[in-house]
């Protein structure tokens, strides 16, 4: 939670596979798509792309050409969504609080969010002193920050070691398996969210103290642990803005809203400035309502775990000076979040392109699933065309029909008359409204 608000939800309401390494098996070479499937071992095949496979990865297991039945050491990538199998990657990593280890990759890097040049040369110093002692890849992650060198050396001689026993393992088994799995919900919450601006950690279980307590050695200033009785999500009162995220719709503080569409390819966020008309002019109230809706909008990305495609209609601004202003207010939002996020500017037609990385599963794809009545399509018949179904069914009653039982959805006790029916046939009618399914009828004839 920031400043009292929930924004972000880590679940382990379904296995999460991203990170998992496993050894594979080559099912299937697609030369059309560049790629392969690969069998992992679980249900769904893997998805690997060629060019997610690092030249020296053929060099390290003396690979000529994969072919069907290739054994390959692979990497979730992308967790499985619907139909498709997970997506993955050969260029392996191990990933720590601090650092980043690629077997199979020279690469050396610093994160980003870190913005001091001087601590960014610093630890890009130490990166490339690993790097060339171990002949692994390192990237350094933002934890990392005005630690100590020692602490840093500790852990890749961890993950060092990591990264080799799964490479013993490889080579000496034969069937696809999992060989490495990632951390448990506790260790990953703690490695990726406990950063120097916690103030405060909430459990129910004592069992949890000793492993917050190892991740908190380096910090000079620590957080408070809080232990209650009782439910903690109840405490916080987090079940309410759990309930918030099944509406589309989300209210701004000035009386604005935000509505959250997701299509197969992308989410669109549609801003609408809705009750509030305190601006001067129509362009100032416009640029307070987007305003709040950059804040809003980041936070919902987070919360819910929007990856992929973004697009955003904010409400029209003439004046670029807003324009430049809400991209600089979003380049500091998107600092809040550890997924990697591109903003590609303002379309022609006014909306912001952009894209968030997705690699475990969304909230819809958690706790969401399709409406057994629509099917997902969020509509359905028209009531007009299922009555007209129905007096057509009654035109075509047996000769000997004397009385009918039709049941109906309660969604039609409004929308039909018996006098109507009876225009169509004189017919004795016992109408209920008890039927399940509101696209369709059930109709008995009494002779």
């Amino acid at each position: 939670m920031e400043n009292n608000r929930l924004v972000e939800i880590v679940s382990d309401e379904e296995e999460k596979l991203t990170g998992n390494i496993y050894l594979g098996r080559v099912e299937k070479v697609v030369n059309a798509l560049d790629a392969i499937f690969v069998n992992i071992g679980n249900k769904k095949n893997g998805f690997l792309r060629l060019k997610d496979i690092p030249e020296e990865y053929y060099n390290y297991f003396s690979l000529k050409k994969i072919d069907k039945g290739t054994k390959l050491l692979v990497q979730v990538k992308k967790d499985p969504v619907g139909d498709k199998g997970p997506q993955l990657t050969a260029n392996i990593s191990i990933a720590g609080r601090y650092m980043v280890l690629f077997p199979f990759s020279k690469v050396i890097g610093v994160s980003k969010k870190i913005e001091d040049e001087n601590e960014r040369a610093r630890l890009h110093d130490i990166a490339k002193y690993i790097s060339e002692n171990s002949n692994l890849g390192v990237i350094i992650r933002t934890a990392a920050e005005g630690l100590d060198e020692s602490y840093i050396q500790s852990e890749m001689d961890l993950l060092a070691n990591r990264a080799f026993e799964v490479l013993e393992i490889f080579k000496r088994k034969r069937k696809a398996q999992i060989l490495y799995k990632e951390e448990n919900l506790l260790d990953y919450v703690l490695r990726e969210k406990l950063t120097k601006d916690v103030r405060l950690i909430i459990t129910n279980n004592l069992k949890h103290l000793e492993t917050i307590k190892k991740y908190l050695k380096i910090f000079i200033k620590r957080p408070k642990i809080e232990i209650i009785d009782g439910d903690t999500f109840d405490y916080m009162n987090i079940y309410k803005y759990f309930r918030e995220l099944f509406s589309r719709k989300v209210s701004l503080p000035s009386g604005g809203e935000i509505i959250i569409d997701k299509t197969e390819a992308l989410t669109i966020i549609d801003v609408n400035s809705k009750h509030f008309v305190k601006g001067k002019s129509q362009q100032e109230t416009a640029f307070q309502t987007n305003k709040e809706a950059v804040s809003e909008i980041f936070r919902q990305l987070r919360l819910r775990n929007i990856g992929g495609i973004v697009l955003v209609d904010f409400i029209d601004m003439d004046s670029n000076d807003m324009k430049n202003m809400l991209l600089e207010q979003i380049s500091e939002e998107i600092k809040k979040d550890k997924s990697k996020i591109e903003i590609f500017g303002f379309t022609k037609l006014g909306l912001l392109e952009m894209s968030r990385k997705r690699t475990v599963r969304s909230f819809f794809e958690n706790y969401i699933s399709p409406c057994p009545v629509c099917g997902g399509a969020g509509f359905i018949v028209s009531p007009k065309i299922t009555i007209k179904n129905l007096y057509q069914k009654i035109e075509e009653a047996p000769k000997e029909a004397k009385e009918v039982i039709i049941k109906l959805h309660p969604h039609f006790k409004n929308l039909i008359e018996k006098s109507k029916l009876k225009k169509v046939k004189d017919l004795v009618y016992h109408i209920h409204f008890t039927y399940h399914d509101p696209k369709s009828f059930e109709i008995t004839w009494k002779i």
